[in-house]
């Protein structure tokens, strides 16, 4: 009796399937690595063009509300009393202050009314107020504890006080001292030196932070 060899004992033949299952496999590799690739590029791109229009749109608001604060701080800027450049109201610290004093004159305080209900006018529902003191390099004479960085902060959180008086939520308003450190004007004479002695008064979107977000704080 003869017995029939199975025609499909062949080795090559498991070879050849083999190898066009890892070609078909790498073929569709590529394919979805090219196929991800240009979704990221579409995604890459998407991003820049919203962040074009993010920033075009703050623009927008920014150069409304500069003009908004310009027509209501008109009189306070005619009369020589602040100046608005960049958006921020500037205040030169001799016409809050006595020298090296943080309280408010009564001088002072009649220039901080006077531009008050001009930035409740100005300001949005997302808005707050940062109010932000200012020194020149010369050490603070009589202590060697209280520094200009003291100075300026108080001298902010003054104007803050007077502001909240004035009908200024507290919520939607801060102080900060920069002491020195913020010059607009190099120290180098008398005049740079009694510029930079300034507070100014700036006008930013508030970020909101959600409860949840301020529990994992």
């Amino acid at each position: 009796m003869r017995f029939r060899r199975e025609d499909n004992n062949n080795p090559w033949m498991a070879y050849t399937d083999l190898g066009v299952a890892l070609v078909s496999l790498f073929i569709l590799a590529f394919v979805a690595m090219a196929t991800l690739k240009e979704q990221k590029a579409e995604d890459l791109t998407r991003t820049e063009e919203e962040v074009l229009s993010c920033q075009e749109e703050m623009r927008k608001i920014a150069a409304e509300r500069n003009a908004l604060l310009s027509k209501s701080l008109q009189t306070s800027i005619e009369a020589g009393l602040i100046a608005l450049e960049d958006g921020k109201i500037q205040i030169q610290a001799s016409f809050l202050f006595p020298i090296n004093g943080a309280n408010l004159t009564p001088e002072g305080e009649r220039v901080i009314q006077g531009i008050s209900k001009g930035l409740l006018e100005a300001m949005s529902p997302e808005d707050v107020i940062m109010v932000s003191g200012f020194t020149d390099d010369i050490p603070f004479s009589g202590s060697t504890s209280y520094t200009n960085w003291n100075l300026s902060t108080e001298r902010a959180v003054n104007v803050v006080k007077t502001l909240i008086a004035q009908g200024f939520p507290p919520e939607r308003i801060f102080a900060a001292g920069f002491g020195e450190h913020q010059p607009k004007y190099p120290n180098d004479s008398e005049e740079h030196r009694r510029l930079n002695r300034r507070v100014e008064i700036g006008v930013t979107p508030l970020q909101k932070t959600s409860l949840a977000e301020r529990k994992v704080k």
